[in-house]
């Protein structure tokens, strides 16, 4: 298990894309956008500096409840994602208005991989293990699954998954050592289940 791998947001201050590649951090997973309307107003800077620091990249997009099909639009209009960049539906419950249904989450992945040509990664924590709890047959397990628990280890997978793909272990304040990250301080951060090696082969899943 690899745990070189954050994500991030506007509401993180990063003072060193240097000092981040320097302490073992080789990937960053930022978010870009959310519902049909907002757009991370840090995400196109960060995306230069953080490729310009040799750090591998990918976009999110946090789920709300509103028209699918405007939301993949806001999502890859703004993400722009390039072919050697993670792409991923942030599926949890939503800041304003309704969750997102699991009947969405499935459009949204067929829309995006209609769109690119590969189907986005899936997060999700609670939400998901709820949500899916019985659930035997979706699509989404043709997606790579981007697990949040924060545990010290990442229990509860849902049946629809054999193994997961990276496991978010900290929000930087709770959850499993280690929570900060030089550069930034406390932040997310994430294990890739294999090696290094592994993760450069296999990104952008």
């Amino acid at each position: 298990m690899f745990d070189g791998v954050i994500d991030l947001s506007h509401h993180n201050h990063v003072a060193d894309w240097t000092a981040v590649r320097r302490a073992g951090i080789v990937a960053v997973i930022h978010k870009a956008t959310e519902g049909a309307t907002f757009r991370d107003p840090r995400f196109r800077e960060r995306r230069e500096a953080a490729r310009a620091a040799g750090l591998l990249w990918g976009s999110y997009h946090y789920s709300s409840g509103v028209e699918v099909a405007a939301q993949v639009e806001n999502y890859l209009a703004y993400a722009d994602p390039q072919p050697d960049e993670l792409v991923c539906l942030d599926w949890e419950e939503s800041t304003a208005g309704a969750d997102m249904s699991l009947a969405q989450a499935e459009e949204f992945v067929a829309l995006v991989e209609a769109r690119i040509g590969r189907p986005p990664v899936v997060y999700g924590g609670r939400h998901l293990r709820e949500t899916l709890a019985g659930v035997e047959a979706s699509p989404l397990a043709r997606c790579r699954l981007w697990y949040a628990r924060f545990s010290d280890a990442p229990r509860g997978v849902p049946a629809l998954w054999a193994r997961w793909t990276l496991w978010q272990h900290t929000d930087g304040a709770s959850g499993a050592e280690p929570r900060e990250v030089d550069g930034i301080g406390p932040c997310d951060r994430d294990a890739f289940d294999g090696t290094e090696d592994e993760l450069r082969a296999r990104w952008p899943f």
